[in-house]
């Protein structure tokens, strides 16, 4: 008797021990649900708000993926010194994966090849280096806007173009791309290098000189324009790269003519996720260029556009 009270007992213990074991060395368990990842973000711009969308697709990988993020930002704006502190430091402190977005690739490079096991990944400027960059094709983006601006601006016309991020980066690429396309077309290209203030770097310029165009290659940049657009009645024609809640009202009033807008929610995503894969020691998928759209007052509310604009959560 005692020993059939005794199995009664012990054998629906024994079964739960067993499902127990076999739930927790399911195969694929680890896959589902991976441990905890710490990833730095090493960012460009002291005011991240230029890059807000893209850090809600950072965000929404980071919960899909148990990953914890860190942002890391300079002093100053395009800081490339100071972020090679920052970047050198995540790295001799074991960071597993890292995100950055370089203000100058010349400088960060070398610190790259050093980063021993962290993986390393970049945003809007493609970096010798590091494992994988998510972001478009700057080259071709900038003649986007070059010819963009060319339908403008009359032959011999003058179109300054925001120099808002010194250094060796996608940003000059851009510029410089768009630059070639308006002198073969006959357009005199200026250069608004940025100082201390772009806001009073911007308005000296079209000071001294007038112009038919301005062209801005970054969201930031662009925001500066945009709100001084708003502030004068005679302000050039704008056109810009980014897609931020400000600039996007700025289309809507007609203060920008055009913008070329990628999804900025899917390159914070993406970037998250590449870099977790890497960590993880996952085959990375093959990654293209990120596409990017023109869009004027007049297309913005189309619906494949209006993602790009207003995108949802």
């Amino acid at each position: 008797m005692k020993r059939k009270i005794l199995l009664q007992l012990v054998l629906p213990l024994l079964g739960l021990i067993l499902l127990f074991s076999l739930l927790a060395f399911a195969p694929g368990r680890s896959q589902r649900e991976p441990a905890l990842l710490e990833m730095s973000v090493i960012l460009r711009e002291v005011d991240s708000s230029h890059i807000s969308i893209a850090r809600q697709g950072m965000e929404q990988a980071a919960a899909d993926l148990n990953v914890e993020l860190r942002f890391l930002t300079p002093s100053s704006d395009n800081h490339a010194q100071e972020q090679l502190q920052l970047l050198t430091r995540e790295v001799e402190a074991g960071a597993s994966a890292i995100i950055l977005i370089p203000a100058d690739r010349e400088l960060l490079s070398p610190a790259a090849a050093d980063a021993g096991k962290a993986s390393l990944v970049t945003l809007e400027t493609e970096m010798e280096n590091a494992q994988r960059h998510i972001g478009v094709d700057n080259a071709a983006l900038g003649q986007a806007l070059g010819q963009a601006a060319l339908n403008g601006v009359p032959r011999e016309g003058a179109v300054l173009l925001i120099d808002s991020a010194p250094g060796d980066n996608g940003i000059r690429e851009r510029l410089e791309a768009a630059a070639a396309v308006l002198t073969a077309e006959g357009r005199e290209v200026r250069i608004c290098c940025r100082t201390d203030s772009l806001s009073a770097d911007l308005q000296s310029a079209l000071a001294q000189a007038a112009a038919d165009a301005v062209v801005a290659f970054e969201p930031s940049a662009l925001e500066t324009a945009v709100e001084l657009a708003w502030s004068s009645e005679t302000f050039p024609l704008l056109y810009g790269a980014g897609s931020t809640p400000l600039i996007a009202a700025g289309l809507e009033q007609n203060a920008v003519t055009a913008i070329l807008a990628q999804n900025e929610f899917t390159a914070g995503y993406l970037a998250v996720q590449s870099a977790a894969g890497l960590a993880r020691h996952q085959s990375p998928d093959h990654l293209e260029p990120m596409p990017f759209t023109l869009l004027r007052q007049e297309t913005m509310y189309l619906p494949e556009n209006q993602k790009l604009l207003f995108p949802v959560t």
